[in-house]
């Protein structure tokens, strides 16, 4: 009977104390996982955090950048931003923080390619809009890269810099392609607008494919501008030289724009392209 209690009290002594290491060893996990969120939040704060001082010295380099010509600050600042759109779950990321320094988003109708965008604190009459893409591979992996870096034909017509305001994907195989259409300004006098097509094969990105055929001319781009008349209205003029696509019909149309001896003038025409086989055409 003695040995008998002694093996009972002994069970429930080693059940309570199993319990209340596996107790311990659970709380530890649950200690160890909240640890590591927490150390996640706080990475991705003091990354937010520094991108806003980065961003905001941007921002203040304005006057500097007159008196001697220096960019480092927004260099800096795009070199920061890029290494962290590239970092896992960058992509599920809005940095709207950034929004407070008119850095702005916008998405791809297909919700895969991302456009972060700010007019640069350097711009004059002619607006050099910074322009930073960022993809979301098959694999999930997010990319990215200044539109700057991918506009290697220094001598095309247009400025490599416009607001975007859609990105529309295009049916194309193997690779990804995305059309982009935009506006700016060449002067505080000449609005233009703009068709790219931005070329995804994996990880790398390409302007430089030739996908709109115009006669018996292909270019990489569709570019208008014109001179805006004096006392004209330059938010109604750069709304008729808009590049509009459809997706319904794959269709892109464009102005018509005339060279007369007062300049560029909009004639009030527009033409159509239709996206086929793999141009538009």
């Amino acid at each position: 009977m003695k040995i008998a209690g002694i093996l009972f009290f002994s069970s429930v002594f080693l059940f309570f104390s199993c319990g209340a290491k596996h107790e311990d060893k659970r709380q530890s996990t649950a200690y160890s996982a909240d640890s590591i969120i927490q150390d996640n939040k706080s990475t991705k704060n003091t990354e937010t955090d520094s991108l806003e001082k980065l961003a905001a010295k941007m921002v203040a380099s304005r006057e500097s950048y007159l008196n001697d010509g220096d960019t480092k600050a927004e260099e800096i600042f795009i070199k920061a931003f890029i290494s962290a759109l590239e970092k896992p779950n960058a992509f599920e990321n809005d940095f709207a923080s950034l929004k407070a320094y008119e850095i702005n988003v916008l998405i791809a109708d297909d919700k895969n390619l991302k456009v972060f965008y700010w007019l640069s604190p350097y711009s004059g009459s002619m607006w050099h809009v910074q322009n930073i893409v960022q993809y979301k591979n098959e694999n999930n992996v997010p990319t990215a890269i200044s539109f700057n870096d991918l506009y290697k034909d220094k001598d095309d017509e247009g400025s490599p810099t416009p607001f975007f305001e859609h990105i529309y994907r295009l049916d194309t195989a193997p690779q990804k392609t995305y059309l982009f259409t935009g506006y700016g300004q060449m002067s505080g006098t000449e609005p233009y607008s703009v068709s790219h097509t931005l070329v995804v094969n994996h990880s790398e990105f390409s302007i430089e494919k030739p996908l709109f055929k115009l006669g018996k001319v292909v270019k990489t781009q569709l570019f208008a501008s014109a001179d805006l008349k004096e006392g004209g209205d330059k938010e109604k003029l750069t709304a008729q030289l808009a590049m509009k696509y459809t997706p319904k019909d794959k269709t892109i149309s464009y102005p018509e724009v005339n060279e007369t001896k007062n300049g560029a003038v909009f004639n009030g025409k527009r033409n159509v392209l239709t996206f086929r086989d793999g141009m538009f055409r």
